[in-house]
């Protein structure tokens, strides 16, 4: 048998396919259900999106990265006045250093 190239198989291919087409329909082919098209090509599961959707969804993201941020800064502050006032010492003006602390006011002398 000699060698085939390319051209010559795929020739062949084609004659079969057209031999194919031409004889009688076996008793199997006959029977298979006939498949319905709706069914056979799926619909967008996620609707196209565009450049606009993204940049809206970026801009709304970062949006809240920026609130979340300020609040994680505002309970960073708020726990760090906390133990400030947890590492105080205990004497007679404690409540006025505890005060000034939670205000804000930072005196030298509550650092001991």
């Amino acid at each position: 048998m000699p060698i085939k190239d390319i051209n010559e198989l795929l020739n062949m291919t084609i004659a079969r396919e057209k031999n194919k087409s031409l004889r009688k329909e076996r008793f199997s082919e006959r029977i298979k259900p006939k498949v319905n098209p709706q069914y056979t090509e799926m619909s967008d599961v996620v609707p196209p999106l565009s450049q606009g959707d993204f940049l809206h969804a970026w801009k709304s993201d970062r949006k809240e990265l920026v609130r979340v941020k300020e609040e994680k800064d505002k309970l960073f502050q708020q726990n760090k006045k906390l133990r400030t006032v947890m590492a105080t010492t205990y004497s007679k003006d404690w409540p006025e250093k505890v005060s000034a602390i939670l205000k804000g006011n930072k005196d030298d002398k509550t650092k001991t």
